[in-house]
């Protein structure tokens, strides 16, 4: 009788570890399924950023397109140069500027930008003072015009 209970107990814990591993494995193929649906949908979501991408460009360029694009295209602006001017200001709190080509923060003292090389202008001490003014009264500064049209700030929008 002995033989025989540890013949089922033994029958019984191999059948549980067959359907274990047989879950395991479903498991395993189930999550290395919804892995390759991920990766296909970052491929598609880049897809469409790559769609949005071409189609905000050729509205920077002057572009004709339908109204409903347009309008997207233009929030989007608005957008770029609101979070433009969020890091000039925080840029400005703590010393720095802001490449007007890439966007990126740089010691206030450097005449290249570190991430994109451009040639970066110089701020005059009443400019780094003063908290940061609105891209309309950028076009008024008088320091601006004197440096010649291509820094009048217009770099911030694209």
């Amino acid at each position: 009788m002995t033989d025989d209970f540890f013949a089922d107990f033994g029958e019984t814990l191999h059948q549980a570890a067959k359907e274990f591993t047989a879950k395991t494995d479903s498991f395993f193929e189930s999550q290395k399924m919804r892995n390759k649906i991920s990766g296909e949908q970052r491929q598609i979501d880049q897809c469409l950023r790559d769609v949005g991408n071409i189609i905000y460009e050729k509205f920077v360029e002057g572009e004709p397109l339908h109204e409903e694009i347009a309008a997207l295209c233009e929030e989007v602006t608005e957008h770029k140069m609101s979070i433009a001017k969020m890091r000039e200001s925080m840029a400005r709190k703590r010393g720095e500027k802001v490449c007007a080509a890439c966007g990126a923060a740089l010691p206030k003292d450097a005449r290249f930008c570190l991430q994109c090389g451009a040639e970066c202008e110089e701020e005059t001490e009443e400019e780094v003072v003063e908290d940061p003014k609105p891209a309309s009264e950028e076009k008024d500064d008088p320091f601006k015009e004197d440096k010649g049209s291509e820094e009048t700030g217009e770099d911030i929008e694209e």
